[in-house]
């Protein structure tokens, strides 16, 4: 008879968006092409779950893994995730229902991109500035895409690490400039709290393109989606969306320095994410780096640490194999 380990792994990593399935087969690191499902198409993750494991046959698993966005709560069977921009739960009860697999783990979307760190090749990632990274030092993590995830990962003095799991992206948004001061203003009198993630996210560049618009007297007509705003940017059509473009790398660089100073993140800092990746040139290096180095006396501690861009797809599931071969 087989042995869990014998068995491929579920993994699937639940977006605001889409949600991506996918078996990883015994003895590898990284798991076949996932299959992408709108999640607007399905009223709950049950329903999404069983078109994946009909198109996969019903395959008898080892263990399965999965994360969304949003806090963990419960353990055990008990263990879910109620999600922040979806009306999904994801739940062991639910998933073990569906597979038949008692081994069912729950964690963040980016407690699981922080756990693909370590497994992440050369080719995977396009150096920042900064140094060499301490390999044994805490890493740290964040990414726009729906909303903004935040994680890192610290060392557990035997060898490996331990994932963070937390909301670092709803953490109060700090201008550093006069433009971004009057910004936070103007943010403030629709939302009042305004988090770093209202703009660090592919809604929050909407959000920027009208408040920015206003900012000038002439909100333009229209708000136009995030893809549009990088397009317009990047061909010179819109100063508009050109400035949106540097206000968000600035922003950024700005809460990847918080994060890096908050973790002593000499590991590094990864860049992650749906957004960074796709944007090529209009994502300004020298901008991110500067923002990210201008915290005052800390700005010698901050040039050593690298910022690395993560171009390779799904790292949350790379991390949930990490995870489910590891329980």
């Amino acid at each position: 008879m087989p042995t869990p380990h014998d068995l491929p792994v579920l993994v699937a990593d639940i977006g605001g968006t889409h949600a991506r399935f996918a078996l990883t087969q015994p003895g590898a690191s990284r798991p076949d092409e996932p299959m992408v499902l709108m999640t607007a198409l399905y009223p709950t993750l049950e329903a999404a779950l069983e078109t994946f494991l009909e198109q996969a046959g019903h395959p008898a698993l080892g263990g399965a893994a999965l994360c969304a966005a949003g806090p963990v709560q419960g353990a055990g069977d008990e263990c879910h995730i109620a999600m922040t921009n979806l009306p999904w739960v994801v739940s062991a009860r639910a998933v073990t229902a569906a597979t038949g697999c008692p081994r069912i783990s729950i964690v963040n979307d980016f407690t699981a991109a922080a756990l693909s760190l370590p497994h992440l090749d050369a080719d995977d990632l396009v150096q920042i500035g900064g140094a060499t990274a301490d390999d044994d030092a805490p890493r740290g993590i964040l990414g726009p895409g729906t909303g903004l995830g935040v994680s890192g990962l610290i060392p557990d003095g035997r060898g490996g690490f331990v994932p963070l799991s937390g909301e670092g992206g709803h953490v109060s948004l700090a201008p550093g400039t006069e433009r971004e001061i009057s910004l936070l203003f103007q943010l403030m009198q629709t939302h009042g709290h305004v988090s770093a993630e209202r703009v660090l996210c592919g809604p929050g560049m909407e959000e920027l393109y009208g408040a920015l618009g206003a900012l000038d007297g002439s909100p333009e007509i229209g708000r136009p989606t995030a893809a549009d705003i990088a397009r317009m940017a990047a061909d010179g059509s819109s100063p508009l969306a050109r400035e949106v473009v540097e206000v968000f790398t600035g922003l950024l660089g700005s809460v990847a320095g918080d994060l890096a100073l908050t973790l002593g993140a000499r590991g590094g800092i990864y860049l992650a994410g749906g957004i960074l990746p796709r944007w090529g040139d209009i994502l300004n290096h020298r901008l991110l780096r500067y923002r990210f180095e201008a915290k005052g006396r800390f700005k010698p501690y901050l040039a050593e640490i690298p910022i690395y861009l993560i171009t390779v797809r799904d790292i949350a599931l790379i991390g949930l194999t990490a995870l489910a071969r590891r329980s």
